[in-house]
C-alpha cells in the first residue's frame, strides 16, 4: 500500500519537477545561392507555378530585428484580400519571385529576404529601414 501511495505521489509531482514534453521540431532554414532564406511550414500539393502564371498569395511581412520577426509592415489577411500577380516578371520583389517559384498550391513558407532581394530604394516604404532584412510568411492559395 505504501509503495502504491509513493508511486502515485511521484507521478503527481512529475509535471512540476521540470519534465516537459519535447518541443515541436522547428524546420531549419535553407539558403539559396542568392542568399534567400527558405523555411517550409507546409508543403502544399500539385505543380509549382511556371513563369508568367498568376499567383494568389496571402502574405505577412516583418522587418527582421535581432534575428526574429520585428515590426509588422504587411498583412494581406487584415487588409482583406490576397496579393495577385504574375510570377517571374518583376511585378514583386526578387525574393518573392524566387521563393514562390518552387512552392506548390496550398503551401506555406517563411522567407528571409536580404536587402538585395527586397525593395529597391524607390519602392521602399517609410516603415522599412534602408538595408533591412525582411521576413515574409507566404501562403500560395492559388495558381492561375
Amino acid at each position: 500500500m505504501r509503495s502504491a501511495i509513493g508511486l502515485l505521489m511521484a507521478l503527481l509531482l512529475l509535471p512540476s519537477s521540470g519534465c516537459r514534453p519535447p518541443l515541436a521540431q522547428v524546420p531549419s532554414w535553407s539558403t539559396s545561392p542568392s542568399g534567400l532564406g527558405i523555411r517550409d511550414l507546409a508543403e502544399g500539393q500539385g505543380p509549382s507555378p511556371r513563369l508568367g502564371q498568376t499567383c494568389v498569395v496571402y502574405a505577412t511581412g516583418w522587418v527582421e530585428e535581432q534575428g526574429d520577426k520585428g515590426h509588422l509592415f504587411l498583412d494581406t489577411r487584415k487588409r482583406g484580400f490576397p496579393d495577385i500577380f504574375p510570377i517571374g516578371v518583376g511585378r514583386v520583389i526578387k525574393g518573392w519571385d524566387e521563393g514562390l517559384a518552387s512552392m506548390k498550391k496550398g503551401g506555406r513558407r517563411l522567407l528571409r529576404v536580404p536587402p538585395g532581394l527586397g525593395y529597391a530604394p524607390a519602392e521602399r516604404r517609410d516603415d522599412i529601414p534602408a538595408g533591412a532584412t525582411l521576413l515574409f510568411e507566404l501562403e500560395l492559395i492559388d495558381i492561375r
